[in-house]
């Protein structure tokens, strides 16, 4: 399987050539970036240059069950194999072979409780990784005792750490020996690499935001990667809701997409095909204050611990996953769009989505360019969509939903 690991672009090697060697062992790396930005899957593409050459690897997912972390991998493998990866089904043997997968979604995080599970692995299960990678911490984690469980182990070890604003914790950078800090340029993600005692310094690679793998010159334009999606490489992330979600499943499935359409206990789901149940831990992961939201739409959100602060947690897990956002609504003179699907808009500017509306009133799509709502005509062109909006469709949106699917995909059966 040693030839297994070469796929073009792949962002591990990458990664290891700008650092000039490996991870080494006992040593802790920190990949660190705001939400939905690619943390996950630079974790999982790192994950996989070890499992390819038959080094077993312990996922630790502090926020993902084994279910959503398999679709990961599923999903970087996808990416491989059109990037060069031979022997698709040998590589995903391989995976499972040698990947374990443990989560910890239902309790906080403790180093101690994790070296209990490294001796229990090893004594029970014959499972004795050669790499150890963490997914989802947060700025407020205790890395000096993740630095000292992983010098003991003697384990190289990845982990990414959650950064609302994209600053560098301090804690994670005096803790780990590398931190690898993620941001999104336009259409690709640039990294910057800092060390102890050391100013952060840009890595000579940009990635492409829908794929991840490194994006090659010659593809870039003023930080822009052109590119062309199939209804097959692309995944609706939704709620399944009335109105505007059904409409976008409706089409997604039509075309042949994935959906993921996230709910949680109690709430009325129309559409349930790729249903997502979210967990009360899950929907934390997305906490926010409907004080924080009424004042960046400048209404009033009331029902503190009832259903609307559930519905925009469940919005937190749809844009954090997508590269594109698309809303069905109404753009207010002050910019943001009515409704609880105004902080899915909201979301996407903070975390500088590409993000359209179509104005139901106004009948057009309209893009945020940073400054203001320009209008133009939107194509799919991501692997990670999402679509949502009112659940009051006019005829006119529905029709913009259809024709955006036409449009991005109809190229496919010319």
């Amino acid at each position: 399987m040693s030839d297994q690991r070469l796929y073009e672009g792949s962002p591990a090697a990458a990664i290891t050539a700008a650092l000039g060697a490996p991870l080494g062992p006992g040593r802790l790396g920190v990949v660190v970036a705001r939400p939905g930005v690619g943390k996950t899957a630079i974790l999982v593409h790192l994950a996989l240059d070890q499992l390819l050459t038959g080094h077993a690897v312990l996922h630790v997912a502090l926020r993902d069950s084994v279910e959503h972390v398999r679709a990961h991998y599923g999903e970087a493998l996808r990416t491989a194999t059109g990037a060069g990866l031979r022997d698709a089904g040998a590589a995903a043997l391989a995976v499972e072979r040698h990947r374990m997968i443990h989560s910890w979604l239902d309790r906080g995080f403790d180093p101690a409780q994790l070296r209990s599970h490294l001796g229990m692995l090893a004594e029970l299960a014959q499972f004795r990784p050669k790499m150890l990678v963490i997914d989802g911490l947060d700025e407020h984690a205790d890395f000096g005792a993740l630095a000292s469980l992983v010098h003991e182990i003697g384990l190289p070890t990845w982990a990414t750490v959650r950064a609302l604003d994209g600053e560098i914790p301090p804690a994670a950078r005096a803790a780990a020996s590398t931190v690898i800090a993620l941001f999104p340029t336009g259409r690709t993600v640039g990294l910057q690499i800092a060390r102890p005692g050391a100013r952060p310094d840009p890595l000579p690679l940009v990635l492409d935001c829908t794929t991840l793998l490194v994006a090659s010159p010659t593809a870039t334009e003023e930080g822009r990667v052109h590119h062309e999606v199939t209804p097959a490489d692309c995944t609706l992330l939704s709620g399944g809701a009335n109105g505007a979600e059904t409409a976008f499943g409706i089409a997604a499935e039509r075309w042949g997409m994935r959906e993921s359409n996230f709910t949680f206990e109690g709430h009325k789901q129309v559409r349930d095909r790729g249903r997502h149940l979210l967990s009360p831990r899950e929907l934390a992961a997305g906490d926010v204050s409907l004080v924080y939201v009424s004042r960046r739409l400048s209404r009033t959100y009331a029902n503190e611990s009832g259903l609307i602060k559930k519905v925009l947690q469940t919005l937190w897990h749809m844009v954090s996953r997508a590269q594109q956002v698309f809303v069905v609504g109404q753009i207010q003179e002050d910019g943001t769009v009515v409704g609880g699907t105004g902080w899915s808009v909201e979301l996407a500017r903070m975390w500088n989505r590409e993000v359209w509306v179509f104005d139901q009133d106004r009948t057009a799509w309209f893009r945020w360019d940073s400054v203001a709502w320009v209008p133009g005509s939107p194509t799919i062109n991501s692997a990670w969509v999402c679509g949502t909006g009112t659940r009051y469709l006019t005829p006119e949106g529905q029709a913009a939903i259809d024709a955006l699917f036409d449009r991005s995909f109809g190229r496919a059966t010319d």
